[in-house]
C-alpha cells in the first residue's frame, strides 16, 4: 500500500468519524484503542491492524472495501487476492490470523450445507 493510499484511507476514516459527530477521544473509547494509536492511523503515520480496521469499519458503518479502496465496487480478483490480503496479513498478529482462519473454516462448512 502506497503512502498516498494510506493517506486516502485515513481521510475516509476521519471524514466519516466527523460526520457521525465523534471526537477523536470519544471514538477511541468506542473502538477500545489508545488515542495515540488512533491519531497515528488518522494522520496516516501507521496502518491499522486487521482487528482495528474491522472495529473502525463496524463502528463507522463502513465496508472494509470502502475504507481501503474508496469504492463500494468490487475490485478485480487480482487486487483482492494479492494487495489487500498482503496488507492485511502483514499488519495482523498471529492470534487474529488464527481466529480468522477458524472463522473462515466454519463459514466454508456452512456454505457447503
Amino acid at each position: 500500500m502506497t503512502k498516498l493510499q494510506i493517506k486516502e484511507m485515513a481521510a475516509r476514516i476521519k471524514a466519516r468519524r466527523e460526520a457521525l459527530g465523534f471526537t477523536q477521544e470519544s471514538f477511541c473509547e468506542v473502538i477500545d484503542l489508545s488515542a495515540s494509536s488512533y491519531t497515528k492511523i488518522e494522520n496516516a503515520f501507521q496502518k491499522p491492524s486487521l482487528d482495528t480496521l474491522i472495529r473502525i469499519a463496524g463502528r463507522l458503518d463502513l465496508s472494509l472495501d470502502y475504507i481501503v479502496f474508496g469504492s463500494e465496487e468490487r475490485k478485480p480478483k487480482e487486487v483482492l487476492g494479492t494487495d489487500v490480503l498482503k496488507i492485511l496479513l502483514e499488519s495482523t498478529d498471529s492470534d487474529t490470523l488464527q481466529s480468522a482462519s477458524v472463522f473462515l473454516a466454519k463459514a466454508a462448512k456452512i456454505k457447503e450445507k
